[in-house]
């Protein structure tokens, strides 16, 4: 597997992983269709603030992962359901991590707690060391969602 920057050769993938997982997003439609969507995307890869995860054998994408320096948050992350539990998610985290600022917290909106879905998500934040900060909020389509922070100032870098 190879971790490298998302361009605009890679945003047909992108969009078809955006179609996969927009049950689990709870987005009301096809997210790949969803004009802001496509607009975050497309910024993303152009500012170098989008990874991809590529299958050496076949070429394909396996996973996404946006973040914002601006912001020093992790703001979309999925991998394609044939990909999941192999590993492909925590590289996509760890690389995303080294792209941040470690001196200042780390944060990604996420899924509510009980959401079946987003269990292997929170997991994984979990295991790199991210702790729930506030459970109350509200995300798009006003849908529950809590926040994860990761505050390493101070400590070792993330590994997993």
């Amino acid at each position: 597997m190879l971790i490298r920057w998302a361009d605009d050769n890679d945003l047909d993938q992108w969009y078809a992983l955006a179609t996969e997982v927009s049950p689990i997003f709870r987005h009301p439609a096809d997210m790949a269709k969803d004009p802001e969507f496509i607009k975050y995307v497309k910024s993303k890869a152009s500012k170098c603030e989008a990874l991809t995860a590529i299958d050496y054998m076949s070429g394909e994408a396996m996973g996404f992962i946006g973040f914002s320096r601006t912001n020093n948050r992790i703001t979309w992350f999925g991998v394609f359901e044939k990909h999941r539990s192999k590993g492909v998610g925590g590289k996509l985290l760890k690389t995303a991590l080294r792209n941040l600022d470690s001196t200042r917290p780390i944060t990604v909106e996420t899924f509510p707690e009980g959401f079946a879905p987003g269990v292997p998500a929170k997991n994984l934040y979990r295991k790199f060391g991210f702790i729930e900060t506030d459970s109350n909020l509200l995300g798009p389509f006003d849908l529950p969602i809590c926040q994860m922070t990761l505050d390493l100032s101070g400590k070792s870098a993330a590994g997993a």
